[in-house]
Order: structure tokens, then C-alpha cells, then sequence
């Protein structure tokens, strides 16, 4: 690796903030020094989807099909996620979490945050699983604890089926994570309308800005972000967002 960006043209990372943390913190990995020294040709270019495969006007993995002047059609893929993972059908937000289950992604502000959407008038989605057997166990306890709420639904593994219709029925996705080089979730739910709540680390800083607290044109902002990696600081964003 420290070969290849000593003697290449152009250094590249997954995001500018990413590429700025590799600089400048421990994400360089023992190769910060190197890439200081070649810095002028080190940058970060923003990972990207593939609208044929994630794209809610011509998904055909979602019953209803959207965009942004039929947005209202959005609410009928929540009811068919409500029917699919037999979900209460009441006036209330759906939060989810789509991905990795492991000490990067947060896992224990995803749990949290699960929690804390149950304690506040809202119902909670997940899909994933982990490499480490501990937190995987941990959350097959949690699904069981869980089973009888009909405000919750845990599916632990992955079904790409299942992925989409949470991304076109969940009203807001989190992403807590404790660093993020780029992340796709929350591109993902931007192009489905759906409100990311942030962890401000790496490409989650050059992609979501803020509802209530960005610099950005209003038009601009479009999510909720917080820094801490702690339970103040996911309360602060998920209160917020549940209250828009």
C-alpha cells in the first residue's frame, strides 16, 4: 500500500472528509506520515449509487413506485412494511436500520436508538447481522425479548427484497457510527426519501447536513446529525427528527 502511493499519479479515498481523517487521524492507519508527504495528490472523490438498481421510480423490488412530485405513493410501501413485518398500524414514524452489525457501524447506540424510538412514539425496523457471533447472539436475544411488540421488528441476516421496501417505507434511517470512510445507507435513503439521522465522521460529514444546525441553504439540508458517540448525542438527533 505505502508502495503504491508513493509511486502512483493520484491517491484517492471514498470521501473528501475521509481523506481529511486519513491526513489527520488514526483512520491513516500507520500510513498518515506517507500520505502527508504526497498529500498534493492525495483527495477524496465521493462514492456514488447505481440508480438502475436503487431508484423508487422503477424499482421493481417496491410495491409503489415514486418520485419527488408523487411522493404521497411513498406511504404506501410503510403500510406494506407494516404488513410484512406484522407492524401496528398507527400514526407513527418508522426509524430503521439497514446494514452491519458491529462495533464501527455503533452497534450499541443502534440498540439504544431502538430503544428509544419505543419509548417515544415511534416503531423500529432492522436488518442485519454481524461477523462476531457475541453481538449476532446478542441481538437473536433482543429479537426474542422483543417478539410480542408490535411497534418492533428485528431480522437478523439479510434479504435484499426486504432492504429495499425499508429504504421506501421507513420514514428516517441511523446511522450512528463511530467512523464511516463513505458510507452508502444514507445515499440510499436520500434517493428514496427517506430522513438520515448521522453520526458527523467521515463521507456522513460531506453528504448530510443538518436540519436545524447546518450552514447550508435550507434547501441543502436534509438530514439530522450529531457528534458524540454517545446516548446524549443520538437522543439530541433522533428528538429532534421524531418532533419534525
Amino acid at each position: 500500500m505505502k508502495g503504491g502511493i508513493v509511486y502512483s499519479n493520484h491517491v484517492t479515498t471514498v470521501s473528501p472528509k475521509h481523506a481529511w481523517e486519513a491526513l489527520h487521524t488514526e483512520q491513516g492507519h500507520a500510513l498518515g506520515d506517507t500520505l502527508h508527504i504526497h498529500q498534493n495528490k492525495f483527495r477524496g472523490v465521493l462514492n456514488g449509487l447505481d440508480y438502475e438498481v436503487w431508484n423508487p421510480e422503477i424499482d421493481p423490488l417496491i410495491p409503489h413506485h415514486y418520485n419527488i412530485e408523487t411522493l404521497e405513493n411513498k406511504y404506501g410501501n410503510k403500510e406494506a412494511l407494516r404488513d410484512r413485518l406484522l407492524l401496528r398500524k398507527e400514526f407513527k414514524p418508522i426509524i430503521a436500520y439497514v446494514g452491519r452489525l458491529d462495533v464501527q457501524k455503533g452497534v450499541h447506540l443502534i440498540r439504544h436508538g431502538l430503544f428509544y424510538s419505543l419509548q417515544n412514539s415511534a416503531q423500529f425496523v432492522l436488518l442485519g447481522s454481524s461477523p462476531e457471533s457475541s453481538i449476532n447472539q446478542e441481538f437473536w436475544h433482543l429479537k426474542q425479548e422483543l417478539n410480542d411488540n408490535e411497534d418492533c421488528h428485528l431480522e437478523i441476516g439479510f434479504d435484499e427484497e426486504l432492504a429495499h421496501l425499508i429504504y421506501a417505507g421507513a420514514d428516517m434511517i441511523i446511522m450512528p457510527s463511530m467512523y464511516e470512510p463513505c458510507g452508502l445507507a444514507q445515499l440510499i435513503a436520500l434517493r428514496y426519501g427517506t430522513v438520515p439521522i448521522v453520526r458527523a465522521v467521515g463521507g456522513l460529514v460531506d453528504t448530510i447536513f443538518d436540519r436545524d444546525f447546518s450552514n447550508k441553504a435550507i434547501t441543502a439540508r436534509n438530514g439530522y446529525v450529531f457528534h458524540e458517540a454517545d446516548y446524549t448525542g443520538i437522543e439530541s438527533a433522533m428528538q429532534r427528527a421524531i418532533g419534525l
